[in-house]
């Protein structure tokens, strides 16, 4: 009993953490939930890729600045799965996303 005691505080305590942690990355970036929400599921959650591209280790076919990648997501990309967001988040919540995209994408690189 004393032993499943302590193995359950253990749990709790790791459930603990990982909430915590995870809020904690939510709350520096708060386009980290947003991309979770409406990216990730093609995307991949770290952009690694899935049913669309990686967008970290490929090059941006519609470029890689701020305001090329705020403009993809707002209107998306003709003739592919990219839909526009516009209409779906603000552009608070897409400049938002976007600073996490490139942030990412800037980690990535300085990690190579």
């Amino acid at each position: 009993m004393k032993r499943n005691m302590k193995q359950l505080s253990l749990l709790l305590a790791l459930v603990i953490v990982s909430i915590k942690t995870t809020s904690a990355q939510t709350d520096k970036n708060p386009g980290a939930e947003i991309y979770m929400n409406y990216c990730s599921a093609c995307h991949g959650k770290k952009l690694e890729g899935g049913q669309a591209p990686s967008l970290l280790t490929t090059k941006w076919k519609q470029g890689e600045s701020k305001k090329a990648v705020t403009q993809t997501i707002k209107k998306g990309v003709p003739n592919t799965a990219m839909m526009a967001w516009e209409n779906m988040l603000t552009d608070k919540q897409i400049e938002q996303v976007t600073d996490y995209m490139l942030f990412l994408k800037k980690s990535k690189k300085e990690k190579s």
